[in-house]
């Protein structure tokens, strides 16, 4: 029996396609929508991030992106979550700093292992945060805030996100640079810690540029510096905390796309490709803008090594200080 060049090669490629089901996966891939799982509730930072990129990626993919957030434990639920997914490239994490890096050291029995249940796809951007008061704090300055809490020792509250949380690290730092004596009031996310210090609840945050420059634009809350090392562009006027005197103080967080170990490299080739493009068109670049991040775009090898060196060194920190989860 003859056969025919126009026959064999049907024949080769679905040959070709069963030997490597991954390929053939990632061809119709995304054939259903993708969730990406959160690890802090509305409101805050990491949500905003999420449904722009989400939205704008959903689009070039050809199907919808749903956020799912899922708080809790500093970012371990959400982790876990998608650790133990199915590796098809239809449960995604958006992975945060401190989730990542600073939990590892911070929790001794983690459900899963950052190094050996995800691959990471890329970091989308980085960002820092905006050192805030309730209007009822006294202090337009942060030497006025930091003389204040010096004359009422313990008396002062700052919120933040959950043990371990950039927020709290920065609050921590905050405390050990000035001298100053505050109480640490852990919540489930930016999104919560910015109502509480809204309520009075608490009268300091180091929130994220989402959750707080609404609040400080309506006058609901005083923003008094910035954790990055230069002037955040949405409020230039408002000086850092290194250029105030604390030399050097710097806390900033960044956001990227993970997926669970073992996903076929053909669907995360593409997934990686479709991001890239996603953070390159102007509208994702003016809505994270607004949001005080700079779109970053690394390679996966770029983007493992910054979550290794950063776990290798938020570990050291977390030892020297003793920080304990709750």
């Amino acid at each position: 029996m003859l056969i025919s060049g126009r026959t064999i090669l049907p024949l080769l490629t679905a040959l070709a396609a069963a030997l490597s089901p991954g390929l053939a996966g990632a061809q119709n891939y995304p054939g259903k929508p993708i969730r990406l799982v959160l690890p802090f509730p509305p409101g805050g930072g990491t949500d905003g991030i999420a449904r722009i990129v989400g939205d704008a990626l959903g689009k070039r993919l050809g199907q919808r992106i749903l956020v799912d957030n899922r708080p809790g434990a500093g970012g371990n639920i959400a982790s876990a979550l998608v650790a133990k997914a199915a590796p098809d490239g239809y449960t995604l994490l958006m992975g945060f700093s401190t989730a990542l890096t600073v939990n590892p050291g911070l929790y001794q029995d983690l459900p899963f292992n950052v190094q050996k249940d995800f691959v990471p796809i890329t970091e989308l951007a980085d960002g820092q945060y905006i050192l805030v008061v309730h209007p009822s704090v006294p202090a337009k300055s942060v030497e006025q805030l930091i003389a204040h809490a010096k004359v009422n020792p313990g008396k002062l509250k700052f919120a933040s996100g959950g043990m371990g949380s950039p927020l709290h690290l920065a609050g921590e730092l905050f405390k050990a640079r000035t001298g100053v004596d505050l109480l640490h009031l852990p919540y489930k996310g930016g999104g919560p810690a910015a109502i509480a210090v809204l309520g009075n609840e608490a009268q300091i945050l180091f929130g994220s540029v989402a959750s707080t420059l609404p609040q400080i634009q309506a006058g609901k809350l005083r923003a008094l510096a910035t954790t990055g090392l230069e002037r955040l562009p949405a409020l230039p006027d408002i000086p850092t905390l290194d250029q105030i005197g604390l030399k050097g103080f710097e806390v900033t967080t960044w956001y990227g796309l993970l997926a669970p170990a073992r996903t076929p490299q053909p669907i995360l080739d593409k997934l990686y490709k479709e991001t890239i493009a996603t953070l390159q068109e102007p509208t994702v670049k003016d809505e994270l803008a607004k949001l005080g991040l700079s779109i970053v775009g690394s390679t996966p090898q770029q983007f493992a090594e910054l979550i290794r060196r950063e776990t290798d060194n938020w570990t050291k920190v977390i030892n020297e200080a003793g920080i304990k989860p709750d």
